[in-house]
């Protein structure tokens, strides 16, 4: 754990370019925090000289574009994207980078733009049909956004790597299966990678009431995967080192402003900032942000030890979990991996799959269900 922790050879940067968002999704986080404008040439280069500093012990850097919504702020991704590549040239790093945004705006010209600055890899969440989707995903003006989401989906399936997030709750879990159903009538399917995620009530912006437990959600979840024959090995329980980039020493994130955080569920609450990319760079300067407040969240994220932890020590499935999203863990509302709740259905049907596709079945079709 220590090891994946504090390894020192991947520096992983969320970036969010701009906190201004098209949409106003009616479970979003980031509720309250959504600010005009786009980052500045100074912080551009600030975040560079962090990348910098880092440089001299860096087999590799990540970097993850987020918002608000990132296609709103182009340019600094452009501009950053050129910077980051000259350092990795320089000091012989690999380089690579992905996006999550709505695709409202992701056309096949600004596909192929992504496509230049080497990103590879994009996110785009998909509610259900297009009212569902349109009631839960809307404009900022309230207009609708499915059919130009799938508009653009039918232009660059193929070209770019594709996640369809479905993003589930006891609103809609009924209509989850005609995301699957509409991109396979349209010829998408093939191209992209469907998955759900659980709506939760992050930040106190969406009511627990609509949320599933996580163990409905690991019933469903598994049927889902078994219905759609999808690839069970992504879903085949791993031992874990650190649970995400809120917990590794070289994972941050950057708003606009330049002010760093642990998780990307803190941006924008000023609060939970642990220094900026100013600062950073100026150590002779004081900062913006008291020592009090940046250790106490950098210790409530990295000194979490889950080997200790008077219920997770107990557990018998806490090395493929480790205490679950650290997130979720520090606002009391821990959330265990559906391991805990299916892993013997899980695994039945895991063997189930690998036999049939031996025998050339498809497992889809074979009966196999989950109870």
């Amino acid at each position: 754990m220590l090891s994946s922790r504090y390894d020192t050879s991947v520096l992983s940067l969320t970036i969010t370019p701009t906190m201004a968002c098209n949409f106003r999704c009616v479970y979003c986080f980031e509720s309250g925090h959504y600010s005009s404008g786009r980052m500045s040439e100074e912080t551009e280069n600030d975040i560079c000289k962090m990348v910098e500093q880092e440089a001299t012990h860096l087999e590799k850097l990540v970097i993850t574009w987020y918002g608000g919504e990132p296609l709103l702020a182009i340019e600094p991704i452009e501009e950053l994207t050129y910077k980051f590549k000259e350092i990795c040239k320089q000091f012989n790093i690999e380089y690579s980078a992905s996006i999550i945004t709505n695709g409202y705006l992701l056309t096949e010209s600004v596909c192929d733009m992504l496509l230049e600055l080497d990103i590879t890899d994009a996110q785009i969440t998909l509610d259900g049909n297009a009212k569902i989707h349109n009631s839960r995903r809307p404009l900022a003006n309230g207009g609708n956004t499915y059919d130009t989401i799938i508009n653009n989906l039918e232009k660059i399936h193929g070209k770019i790597g594709i996640a369809i997030r479905i993003n589930v709750d006891r609103e809609n879990e009924k209509d989850v299966q005609s995301v699957v159903d509409e991109l396979k009538k349209r010829g998408i399917y093939e191209d992209v990678f469907c998955y759900l995620g659980l709506v939760t009530s992050t930040n106190g912006t969406c009511s627990n009431c609509t949320c599933m437990s996580s163990e409905k959600y690991s019933e469903f979840n598994l049927d889902f995967w078994l219905k759609n024959n999808m690839p069970l090995e992504s879903l085949y329980p791993k031992p874990m080192g650190n649970y995400c980039g809120a917990d590794y020493a070289q994972g941050y994130v950057l708003d606009a402003q330049g002010n760093i955080y642990k998780c990307w569920s803190d941006v924008g609450v000023m609060e939970q900032r642990i220094g900026t990319a100013h600062d950073w760079n100026e150590t002779n300067k004081k900062s913006t942000i008291s020592d009090v407040q940046s250790q106490s969240v950098f210790e409530k994220y990295m000194l979490y030890d889950p080997t200790e932890d008077p219920v997770c020590s107990k557990c018998k499935f806490m090395p493929i979990c480790f205490g679950g999203c650290p997130h979720s863990r520090i606002e009391n509302n821990q959330l265990c991996e559906q391991y805990r709740y299916n892993v013997g259905e899980f695994m039945q049907a895991y063997a189930d799959a690998v036999l049939k596709e031996e025998r050339g079945e498809d497992y889809a079709n074979s009966g196999t269900t989950c109870s």
